[in-house]
């Protein structure tokens, strides 16, 4: 007597599943973006006053609000990335590439729109800074928001 094996894709479905295992992306301003040029501050630290709030400085947490607000679009953007890769339209890194450049685009955009959700910037600071937009000045903490693979 023998067994006959059908497989109906599982096999590819289980290497795939093993391939992915603990890969994803991370999107926000990552350890190593730079440094402030006025101050010498790093941005990562700058990113995480602003996120968490200091004692002179209110929280400004454009990345959890951009996470908790997205979070459904976030979801959709994998789902189709999940569906290419089992479909064989995108390899691994293709599918994460075009993931975090989502990510990434979406998340500065939310930050460039600071200006209808977060807290206004104080007197002083629109006095010095020339704007009352929250967490944008120069562009430097936007342009610092990249997608990292792991």
């Amino acid at each position: 007597m023998s067994v006959k094996s059908i497989d109906k894709g599982l096999g590819e479905q289980v290497r795939l599943a093993k391939a992915i295992n603990g890969r994803g992306v991370k999107f926000g301003i990552q350890a190593g973006a730079g440094k402030d040029p006025e101050s010498g501050a790093d941005l990562l630290d700058i990113a995480i006053f602003n996120e968490f709030g200091t004692e002179r400085v209110p929280a400004r947490p454009a990345m959890r609000d951009f996470a908790e607000k997205n979070a459904d679009v976030l979801g959709q953007a994998m789902g189709r990335m999940a569906e290419a890769l089992q479909d064989g339209r995108l390899d691994i890194d293709a599918a994460l590439g075009q993931l975090g450049t989502f990510a990434e685009k979406h998340q500065k955009a939310h930050v460039q729109q600071s200006k209808k959700w977060a807290e206004p910037n104080a007197p002083a600071t629109v006095k010095k800074k020339g704007s009352d937009v929250p967490l944008i000045d120069d562009g430097l903490m936007v342009g610092a928001i990249r997608y990292e693979k792991v």
